[in-house]
């Protein structure tokens, strides 16, 4: 065979092959969504000079849109918990989250995601004896979930997320803080 026909049919297949793996990500979906959790909270340091417990019940709510089958964008509110401060008080993180989530379907019921972007934090320290401080903060988070889907509608979430540096170190003290929740989607 002469060399522009192997070039021609090798970049053929090679088309052939491709359009399959990109057709997804280039197929765009704009699927509105809205999801709810609730889990435990952890925190991995009390506000300085306090001592406290480290974990709680926490709880968000999202809106979201499926771009599509590998991309997908959050705005939410997180309650990240109330923590009980030694000796009276307490510590309570909460604000708005904006996440992009980079996901990979396993099959059509089931998918694996990996979540990036910010929350908008704030930070209440409230000892029963002293003054009260608090921080509103652009925090990072990522988290890491799975999603499986009951039907095209509804689906059930269990997900990971870390927020680095929560709070502030001169006044609030800071710490990492992470929200392990499972939670219902729901796909309009």
């Amino acid at each position: 065979m002469n060399k522009k026909l192997i070039s021609a049919l090798t970049a053929a297949a090679a088309l052939g092959f491709a359009a399959p793996a990109s057709a997804g990500f280039f197929d765009l979906h704009l699927d509105p969504y809205v999801t709810a959790s609730a889990g435990v909270s952890s925190i991995e340091s009390c506000p300085t000079g306090f001592s406290c417990d480290d974990n709680d019940m926490g709880f968000k709510g999202a809106v979201g849109m499926v771009v599509n089958d590998y991309i997908s964008m959050e705005v939410g509110y997180a309650d990240l918990g109330s923590f009980d401060l030694t000796g009276g008080g307490e510590v309570e993180f909460n604000g708005m989250t904006f996440h992009a989530l980079g996901t990979y379907p396993v099959n059509d019921d089931f998918k694996l995601y990996l979540r990036a972007g910010f929350g908008i934090l704030h930070t209440d320290v409230k000892p029963s004896v002293g003054l009260s401080t608090e921080e509103t903060d652009l925090e990072f988070g990522v988290g890491l979930g799975m999603q499986y889907n009951f039907t095209k509608a509804v689906g059930m979430r269990l997900e990971w997320e870390r927020y680095m540096n929560v709070g502030d170190r001169a006044t609030t003290g800071d710490t990492e803080l992470d929200f392990i929740s499972a939670g219902l989607v729901y796909t309009f």
